[in-house]
C-alpha cells in the first residue's frame, strides 16, 4: 500500500514539474484529473475498506450456512422459530441441502441406503440393550419376527431401530453401546 501511495506522489510531482516548466506536455484535461497524495491515499483506504467488509459479510454468510447445516444434521428439519429468522435465500439453501442429503442417504441410484443423521457419534456396537418403559404393542423389526414391547421387558435391538422409540419415550437405553 505504501508503494502505491509513493507512486501516486511521484506521478503528481512529475505533473507539477511539467506544468511549472510549461513544456506543453500536459493539457488542460490532464491537469483536471490530477490527484493529490491525500486523494490517492483516501482511494486506497476506501478500496481496502470495501474488501474488508466483503470478507466480513462472506464470513457471516458462511457462519449462517454452517448453522443451518448443523440444524439439518441434529434436528432433521427447520423449526418454526428458526425458520422465521432466516432469509428467503437461507431457506432455499436449507431446502436444497436437505434435498441433496436425502438423495445421498436414500435408496435410489445415487443413494447409500443409510440414514447418516441417526447418531452423530459412531456406535461401539450395532446393538443396544433397552428396557420398555410403557406398553407399545408388537413391532416387527428387521432382525426378527414380531417383538412384543411390554412394560418392563428388556430387549437387544439394533441401534438404528431403537433410536426412534427411545426418542418417543417408549424405550430406555440400559447399555449405551451406541
Amino acid at each position: 500500500m505504501q508503494d502505491l501511495i509513493q507512486a501516486a506522489q511521484a506521478e503528481q510531482e512529475k505533473r507539477q514539474r511539467q506544468q511549472q516548466q510549461g513544456d506543453g506536455s500536459t493539457d488542460e484535461a490532464d491537469a483536471g484529473n490530477a490527484t493529490t497524495a491525500e486523494d490517492a491515499g483516501a482511494i486506497i483506504v476506501y478500496h481496502e475498506t470495501i474488501l474488508k467488509l466483503k470478507r466480513i459479510l462472506l464470513n457471516y454468510m458462511r457462519m449462517r450456512a454452517d448453522c443451518l447445516i448443523r440444524v439439518r444434521w441434529q434436528q432433521r428439519m427447520l423449526r418454526a422459530e428458526v425458520a422465521e429468522n432466516t432469509s428467503p435465500a437461507e431457506s432455499e439453501f436449507f431446502k436444497e441441502y436437505d434435498k441433496a442429503l436425502n438423495e445421498y442417504m436414500g435408496t435410489g441410484e445415487n443413494g447409500i441406503g443409510m440414514d447418516l443423521t441417526l447418531d452423530l457419534t459412531p456406535p461401539k456396537d450395532a446393538n443396544v440393550r433397552v428396557m420398555v418403559l410403557r406398553d407399545h404393542g408388537s413391532i416387527t423389526f428387521s432382525h426378527s419376527a414380531s417383538v412384543p414391547l411390554v412394560k418392563g421387558s428388556v430387549h437387544n435391538l439394533k441401534c438404528s431401530e431403537a433410536e426412534h422409540l427411545v426418542r418417543l419415550g417408549v424405550l430406555q437405553v440400559l447399555d449405551p453401546n451406541c
